[in-house]
C-alpha cells in the first residue's frame, strides 16, 4: 500500500466517520455508533472500501489512538479525589469477575456442550471490557460525578484482574490439553507482563511530569504527550509488556504527581479525530460473517456474560455500600467488548491451536454485538445517574 493510498484512505475514514457521527448524533445517538456503523458498512463485510490489507497498514494509528485513551481514562484517577470510592471500585471488579468467570464457565460446560478447555478459556475473557468506547461516550455527553469516576475507575481495574484471571487459566488449560504441571515459571510471563507494565508506566509518568514543568504552549505539551505513549507502545512489546496498561499507569502517575494542566487535558484538541479514525477502523474489523458459525455459543455467552456483568456489579457494589446509581446501573456500560478480549482470544490461537477455532469465534461473534449494543447502555446509565452535562 503506497503513501498515496494511505493518505487517502485516512482522509476517506476521517471525513465519513466525522458525518456519519453527526448524523446519528441528530437522533439522539452517541457518535460512536456512527464511527462503528460507517467502518461496518465500507469495511471489508459489506462494500470493502477499506479492505483488510488497508486496516493492517494502519494500525499504527489504532494502537496509538488506543494508547491515548488509556492514558486519559489512567489521568481521571485521581487517589486524593476518589480515594472515598477506591475500595467499592476494587470490590465491584472482583465479585463481577468471580460471578461472570462462573456463569460464563457454567453455561459453556453444562448447557452448550462445549469441552472443558474451551469453557474455561471463554470465562477467563468475558470480564473484559472495551475503555475505548465508554470513554468516548463519557466525553461525547461531557459525563462528570461519582458514578462516571466509578465507572472508569472499574474499566481500568477489570483489564489488570482479567490478565490475571486469563494466566491463571491457561496454565490450568495447558495442564489439561499437555500433561504439563503448574510451575511459577509458568506464571512468571503473565506476572512479569503486569507488574513491569505499571512499573514502567509509573517511570515514564515521573519523567514525564518532571519535563512537562518546562513547557508553557498546548501544542508543545501534545507534542511531549504524543511522544511518551509511542515510546510507551515501543517499549511495551519490546519487552513483551501490556501496552494498554503502561500507558493507563502513566495516566495514573501523572494525575497523582500535580503535573501541570497540560499534562492532562491537551487531548482533548484532537479527541474526536482520534476516536473517528479508531472506531471507524474498529467497525471495519468487526467480521459480521462470524455470527454465522457456532451463533448458539455466541447469543448464550453474551447473555450469560450480560447477566454476570449486571449482576456481579450491583452485587459487589452492594457490599461495597455504593450508591443506589452505582448499585442499578454500573454493570450495563461494562457489557461493551473489544480490544482486550480479541488480544486475547489471539493468545488462545497462538498457545492453544487445538481449540482456538471455537474460541475465537465466539469471542469475535460477542464483540460485534457487544461493541454496538455498548454505547447505547453507556449512555442511557449516565442520564440514569443524571451526569449528563450536555443536553441529549
Amino acid at each position: 500500500m503506497s503513501i498515496n493510498e494511505i493518505a487517502l484512505a485516512v482522509g476517506v475514514i476521517l471525513i465519513a466517520g466525522l458525518l456519519s457521527g453527526k448524523i446519528v448524533q441528530r437522533i439522539k445517538v452517541p457518535m460512536v455508533i456512527g464511527f462503528l456503523a460507517i467502518g461496518v458498512l465500507l469495511g471489508p463485510s459489506v462494500l470493502n472500501v477499506i479492505t483488510i490489507e488497508m486496516s493492517e497498514e494502519l494500525e499504527l494509528i489504532k494502537v496509538v489512538a488506543l494508547g491515548v485513551i488509556a492514558y486519559t481514562i489512567g489521568s481521571e484517577l485521581n487517589f486524593k479525589q476518589i480515594k472515598k470510592i477506591v475500595s467499592s471500585i476494587f470490590m465491584i471488579t472482583i465479585v463481577q469477575t468471580i460471578i461472570i468467570f462462573i456463569l460464563v464457565f457454567g453455561s459453556m460446560y453444562y448447557i452448550f456442550n462445549f469441552s472443558l478447555p474451551v469453557s474455561l478459556l471463554l470465562g477467563a475473557i468475558a470480564p473484559a471490557s472495551a475503555p475505548a468506547a465508554i470513554l468516548a461516550v463519557c466525553r461525547e455527553y461531557r459525563a462528570q460525578g461519582t458514578f462516571t469516576t466509578t465507572l472508569l475507575g472499574t474499566v481500568a481495574f477489570l483489564d489488570a484482574v482479567t490478565l490475571t484471571l486469563f494466566a491463571v487459566i491457561s496454565a490450568v488449560v495447558g495442564v489439561i490439553l499437555r500433561g504439563e504441571n503448574i510451575s511459577g515459571s509458568f506464571l512468571m510471563e503473565p506476572l512479569w507482563e503486569i507488574g513491569g507494565s505499571i512499573a514502567l508506566g509509573f517511570l515514564v509518568g515521573i519523567v514525564m511530569v518532571y519535563a512537562m514543568r518546562y513547557i508553557r504552549q498546548r501544542p508543545q505539551a501534545l507534542a511531549l504527550l504524543i511522544g511518551v505513549i509511542l515510546i510507551n507502545i515501543g517499549l511495551a512489546n519490546i519487552w513483551h509488556l501490556s501496552p494498554l496498561l503502561v500507558n493507563m499507569a502513566t495516566g495514573i502517575a501523572a494525575t497523582n504527581l500535580s503535573p501541570p494542566k497540560l499534562a492532562l487535558h491537551v487531548f482533548e484538541d484532537i479527541e474526536i479525530f482520534l476516536y473517528a479514525i479508531f472506531f471507524f477502523l474498529a467497525g471495519a474489523d468487526l467480521r459480521l460473517e462470524i455470527m454465522g458459525y457456532a451463533w448458539m455459543g455466541i447469543m448464550g455467552y453474551i447473555i450469560f456474560r450480560a447477566a454476570g456483568k449486571v449482576g456481579g456489579t450491583y452485587l459487589g457494589a452492594k457490599l461495597a455500600g455504593a450508591s443506589e446509581h452505582v448499585q442499578k446501573y454500573l454493570g450495563f456500560p461494562l457489557i461493551t467488548k473489544a480490544g482486550l478480549s480479541v488480544g486475547l482470544a489471539l493468545m488462545v490461537q497462538k498457545s492453544f491451536p487445538q481449540i482456538s477455532e471455537v474460541v475465537v469465534a465466539i469471542i469475535l461473534g460477542a464483540v460485534v454485538v457487544c461493541e454496538l449494543v455498548g454505547p447505547f447502555a453507556t449512555k442511557y446509565t449516565l442520564i440514569s445517574a443524571g451526569e449528563c452535562q450536555k443536553k441529549t
